[in-house]
């Protein structure tokens, strides 16, 4: 599995024909496929990303590449990300869709907590849950002025499961944006917005590569999921954009697990 060229050309019924999107973390994994998929079904996207080149390569696979914005910005950093924001609904016109996304995960850094280190636990605090904040704040505010509109945020099961053992920051991290989403999810839907979240599971993704690239490891976490397998970054990708159409229009506050199974068992 990998994250191969795809195309963006709009197929004949396109769910999001006219409509305005962000997604941050574009410039790789599901970012990257979610915006893909979002141009491909008629959107125009501004492509948020740390990364200059990796959001300049997605542009650069579409068939409308006017469709597609490269904003280079920090989700963590109040004033990158809010300059992105802004700029964003001013070139395309305004927002209809928010893909709260970018995230890091320190496997390498990461301890349990009697030997975590506290920079480290900022690190992964401010880059997963003030990055999504940070996205929320300034992108909700162009949902409020555009009438309505639908947030997806990226969540994960080691919010709810002990499945990350010696993570806590990260596990941390993701129990947060799950508890906002909620609240979010009660504080705009009678305006109009619908906030909800997508939960992936092991998913085939540079995230995921020192996991990946150990063979023992990967069995051990595919050996538990009951579909025997990683997921792919197109899997969640098509999960994001069903909740972020108006085909799940009386979904509010939900989260919609991608997971092969694993929080089944």
């Amino acid at each position: 599995m990998g994250e191969g060229h795809v195309t963006c050309s709009v197929p004949a019924q396109a769910r999001f024909a006219g409509k305005r999107a962000i997604v941050t973390g574009a410039g790789a994994g599901i970012g990257r496929a979610t915006a893909l998929r979002l141009i491909r079904e008629g959107a125009r996207v501004g492509l948020i990303d740390r990364d200059p080149a990796g959001i300049v390569a997605v542009a650069r696979q579409c068939d409308r590449p006017d469709d597609a914005l490269v904003l280079p910005a920090d989700c963590a950093d109040e004033e990158s990300i809010r300059a992105a924001i802004d700029e964003a609904a001013v070139e395309i016109g305004g927002l209809d869709v928010v893909v709260a996304n970018a995230g890091v995960e320190y496997l390498a850094l990461e301890r349990r907590v009697d030997q975590a280190d506290l920079q480290v636990w900022r690190r992964l605090i401010q880059n997963n849950l003030d990055g999504q904040f940070l996205t929320c704040k300034y992108a909700l505010r162009h949902l409020l002025a555009a009438g309505g509109g639908s947030v997806v945020c990226l969540g994960s099961n080691v919010a709810s499961l002990g499945l990350a053992r010696g993570e806590p920051a990260y596990s941390a991290s993701k129990g947060g944006i799950h508890a906002m989403m909620r609240v979010m999810a009660h504080d705009y839907i009678r305006e109009g917005i619908r906030v909800n979240m997508v939960v992936p599971g092991l998913i085939d993704t540079a995230m995921n590569a020192p996991l990946h690239d150990d063979p023992e490891e990967l069995a051990y976490w595919v050996g538990q999921l009951p579909i025997g397998r990683a997921g792919t970054a197109e899997e969640c990708a098509a999960a994001i954009c069903w909740l972020a159409s108006d085909e799940a229009s009386y979904c509010v506050g939900t989260a919609l697990v991608v997971d092969g199974g694993q929080a089944s068992v």
